[in-house]
């Protein structure tokens, strides 16, 4: 029994790695996932998953609002259910929200009727505290599948990945976030980032220190949708 668990983790592992958002891979070059922006212009947009909290995200917001920043918030639904004002702060502020599902589950594993529903209950806590229902979405680690990427679609959602990791959640110091950003940004990048979590002070700080930085080499610091509305093309 043991040596035939031990045979089947290869496996998984694998089946895990081809549906992690942080690597291209099938399901992104035929169902075209959108895992960067146009590469033509110097925009580059900030995302941060799996919010609201209460504490870390209005100092994330207070950063954002000194730099004039925006950027594009993938929300829980149970965050938002219990943290509307922030939300709604969110939104006032000119930030795109989106939705990341409302407990974070894994999804490749789920049924998309269950997935549906999990984006259905997100766009309604999103629609209670702001007036608004998200046009991106994300699953949390990046989890799709074909069936993922068609329960999205049958939401009218646009699944977002990134192509830029900053791994903040890995307890670096915020300098080594900035210059593991920096080093692989380019033209059209979507940043991952994350505040809502312990030690999401990190992130915060690194916000202060990237914006700056990237524009300095010329981006322009842009939501989702907004880069890729047909005005902005």
């Amino acid at each position: 029994m043991v040596l035939a668990l031990l045979a089947v983790i290869p496996l998984l592992v694998l089946v895990y790695l081809l549906f992690y958002g942080g690597f291209s891979g099938p399901v992104d070059w035929l169902m075209r996932t959108q895992r960067h922006l146009r590469r033509d212009r110097k925009v580059v947009a900030l995302t941060f998953d799996d919010g609201p909290d209460p504490v870390r995200t209005p100092a994330l917001l207070d950063v954002l609002a000194e730099a004039n920043a925006p950027a594009t918030f993938f929300l829980l639904g149970d965050a938002v259910e219990m943290h509307p004002d922030v939300v709604t702060r969110m939104a006032a502020e000119g930030h795109e929200l989106g939705n990341h599902t409302y407990c974070h589950r894994y999804l490749p594993l789920a049924r998309s009727r269950s997935v549906e529903r999990e984006l259905a209950r997100t766009d309604a806590a999103i629609t209670q505290a702001t007036g608004q229902v998200p046009m991106v979405a994300r699953p949390p680690w990046g989890g799709r599948s074909p069936w993922t990427v068609r329960a999205f679609a049958r939401l009218a959602k646009r699944l977002v990945l990134w192509d830029v990791n900053s791994y903040d959640w890995k307890g670096k110091p915020a300098d080594e976030v900035v210059a593991r950003v920096l080093e692989r940004t380019r033209p059209g990048s979507i940043i991952l980032m994350h505040e809502a979590r312990e030690g999401g002070e990190v992130t915060i700080e690194a916000v202060r220190r990237l914006i700056p930085a990237l524009r300095a080499r010329g981006y322009q610091l842009v939501t989702v949708s907004g880069a890729l509305s047909p005005s902005r093309a």
